[in-house]
């Protein structure tokens, strides 16, 4: 009567532990799903965040590199002829 009370017990707790490891691999399994969907949802964020900011830097005014540059060799320019008395 025991032994047949430990091995129904058995079959119980394996089965639970069955049960156990079904769950947590459907556990791991969404978790992975999940985990998936947001990282593709912050790309799609991201992507939409640098567009908006392109438009905003398009509608503003900022000077560009090259535009800096330019000035930069303009005030060069202006400098040289002021230090050559204003010839040039």
């Amino acid at each position: 009567m025991r032994a047949r009370i430990e091995a129904e017990g058995r079959e119980k707790f394996e089965e639970l532990v069955r049960r156990g490891e079904q769950s947590q691999t459907d556990c791991a399994k969404a978790v992975k799903e999940f985990m998936t969907e947001a990282e593709k949802n912050a790309k799609k964020l991201g992507e939409k965040g640098r567009k908006v900011a392109d438009r905003i830097l398009e509608s503003v005014p900022i000077p560009t590199k090259s535009d800096l540059a330019r000035l930069e060799k303009k005030i060069q320019e202006l400098a040289s002829r002021m230090e050559r008395g204003g010839k040039g």
